[in-house]
C-alpha cells in the first residue's frame, strides 16, 4: 500500500475531517474510498462511452451521429501529403 502527502488549505481539510466523521470513517479511509468512487464512476464511464459507440455503430443511434461514423465523408478530398519520417 502506498502513501501519499497531499496539500488542502484549511477549509477543505476541515470539509473532508467533517465528511469522514460523518462517514464513520478514519480521515485516510474516507480519501480512499473517495479516489475508489473516482476509479468506479471513470470506469463505468469509459464502459457506457464505449457501449454507446457500440450501439451507433449497429444503427441504434437516431442519426444525429452518423456523420461521425460516416467512413465515406473524407471521399473526393484528394490524397494525404508526403509525410517524412522523423
Amino acid at each position: 500500500m502506498s502513501q501519499v502527502t497531499i496539500y488542502l488549505d484549511d477549509d477543505t481539510l476541515e470539509a473532508a475531517k467533517t465528511a469522514a466523521t460523518r462517514a464513520g470513517l478514519s480521515l485516510s479511509r474516507w480519501f480512499a474510498r473517495s479516489a475508489e468512487a473516482e476509479k468506479a464512476r471513470l470506469g463505468a464511464d469509459r464502459a457506457s462511452f464505449w457501449a454507446e459507440i457500440d450501439r451507433l455503430r449497429e444503427g441504434g443511434g437516431d442519426g444525429d451521429w452518423d456523420f461521425l461514423l460516416d467512413q465515406d465523408r473524407h471521399r473526393g478530398l484528394g490524397q494525404d501529403a508526403f509525410r517524412e519520417p522523423f
